[in-house]
């Protein structure tokens, strides 16, 4: 039986691979398609809301609980006979696998799924899932489907942020780097040493002090001497580009660009701690396609647009890879000094 599963689902690998609206796309066509449905019957593997976000397959709602956005990625077909239309069977397959999988993630990250907290974000391994997909389901499951599905799929969290589901399954050094800020907001000027044994008396943690070191680098993290200078976000300033006004001129350069990056506003903005000119932080793959929406007046809320249509916006960013997680260090940076999100992230900007 686990043979059959592995080799269906090494045919039907491209629809992985699919952006969930071409997926949804695809599925209409074969609903279309002229099949016996008086031998086929459609149900549904959960309940499902009606959604404009169809890159998305589910969102945290504000009690963490999800809610999944499409029929198209919860549709199952029961045949009263053997069913010979293979694109019937690779849809079932690939719904109820991912289906499957979101479930057992849910489970094991659903303390920050509730929390929204950092501090709560689990390490699960693929070893995890599996055994407790086992649990749950007792069925195939393997580690290049997992590989597959997380890294493919997309959801929306209670920040109406758009993250793979990868961010669930984080990596070791991004759960080893919320325990050193944790750590740090209670040691401000620890050394690496000191750093290597905290994780290891509070957390159970044992890695050198070179890994502590990469850490830091990577998560613009500075050195204990950097800290005693400037010990708050206006430490990135080191980091970030010169700011530029939103204009043709200033973005055209930036394509294909990836950055984490922050939208200024001419006069400050009051915080809960402090006041700065920065009203939003973001993250992008394409610095000069996101810049472009701006200029335009599109944005990610009702409230954001009437600002950028009203007022003169600059930018200013950090080219990095990992743009996401630097979008998720800035922000977690910058609620800590001034006490709140900023003005148009979602959080305020549905206020």
């Amino acid at each position: 039986m686990q043979n059959a599963n592995y080799l269906l689902n090494i045919f039907n690998y491209k629809l992985y691979k699919y952006t969930n609206r071409t997926y949804i796309n695809f599925v209409e066509d074969i609903l279309d398609f002229d099949f016996d449905k008086s031998k086929i019957k459609i149900v549904y593997l959960n309940e499902y809301s009606h959604s404009k976000f169809f890159n998305e397959l589910f969102l945290v709602e504000d009690n963490g609980d999800i809610k999944f956005l499409h029929k198209h990625n919860l549709i199952k077909f029961i045949y009263s006979k053997k069913c010979e239309i293979n694109s019937l069977l690779n849809i079932n397959i690939k719904n109820q696998k991912t289906y499957e999988l979101i479930r057992v993630i849910e489970i094991l990250q659903k303390s920050f799924l509730i929390s929204n907290d950092l501090k709560d974000l689990k390490k699960i391994s693929h070893e995890d899932i599996l055994k407790l997909h086992k649990i749950l389901f007792n069925s195939f499951l393997s580690k290049p489907i997992i590989s597959l599905i997380i890294n493919n799929t997309n959801y929306r969290d209670r920040n109406n942020n758009i993250l793979k589901l990868s961010y669930l399954v984080p990596k070791n050094h991004f759960v080893n780097y919320i325990k050193i800020k944790n750590i740090l907001s209670i040691h401000p000027f620890a050394t690496d040493k000191l750093l290597q044994e905290e994780l290891k008396r509070v957390h159970g943690v044992e890695i050198s002090t070179v890994q502590i070191f990469k850490i830091r680098k990577k998560y613009f993290i500075p050195n204990r001497f950097e800290r005693f200078i400037n010990n708050n976000y206006k430490r990135f300033e080191l980091y970030f580009s010169t700011p530029k006004l939103l204009s043709n001129d200033n973005i055209n350069s930036y394509s294909n660009l990836s950055a984490a990056y922050e939208l200024i506003a001419v006069t400050k903005v009051s915080y809960n701690y402090s006041e700065t000119n920065t009203i939003y932080i973001g993250s992008t793959k394409n610095l000069y396609k996101r810049l472009n929406e701006y200029k335009n007046g599109k944005g990610h809320s009702s409230k954001m647009r009437e600002f950028l249509k009203n007022n003169q916006i600059y930018f200013r960013f950090i080219e990095t890879e990992n743009y996401k997680h630097l979008e998720t260090v800035l922000l977690h940076e910058f609620i800590f000094f001034y006490g709140d999100m900023p003005l148009l992230n979602f959080n305020n900007a549905k206020k």
